[in-house]
């Protein structure tokens, strides 16, 4: 399997650089794709953005923006474990409980980009 595709790859390769554009590889189209991969956070990070504000630039709630990923699953895994840590813990807690564990690590990788639109 290694061997088959390693040559499809080799095979590929120069016609895809070449091109000089990722959308141009055909033999993996799900990761040449223009498809939203924050997709699934979308609708929980509306939510977020009532205190944190859309660019994570805070308001009622802390600054996001600038934070690793690390430091938001961190932070958000301490509220879905029930850890109270700041005057807005009272609502971050169930909202992190609302989360899944992949929503939450999304999130953090959202954050960690700057709040891509892709």
């Amino acid at each position: 399997m290694k061997k088959v595709l390693l040559t499809a790859l080799l095979a590929v390769a120069p016609t895809a650089i070449a091109q000089d554009t990722l959308q141009e590889w055909t033999v993996f189209p799900a990761f040449a794709s223009n498809t939203d991969r924050f997709q699934d956070i979308r609708q929980p990070w509306a939510m977020c953005t009532t205190c944190h504000g859309a660019m994570g630039q805070g308001g009622i709630g802390p600054t996001l923006a600038g934070q690793s990923a690390d430091e938001i699953i961190s932070k958000l895994i301490d509220y879905r474990m029930g850890h109270k840590d700041g005057p807005q813990a009272a609502m971050m807690i169930p909202w992190a409980q609302s989360l899944t564990e992949g929503q939450i690590g999304t999130i953090g990788v959202f954050v960690q980009e700057g709040f891509p639109t892709q």
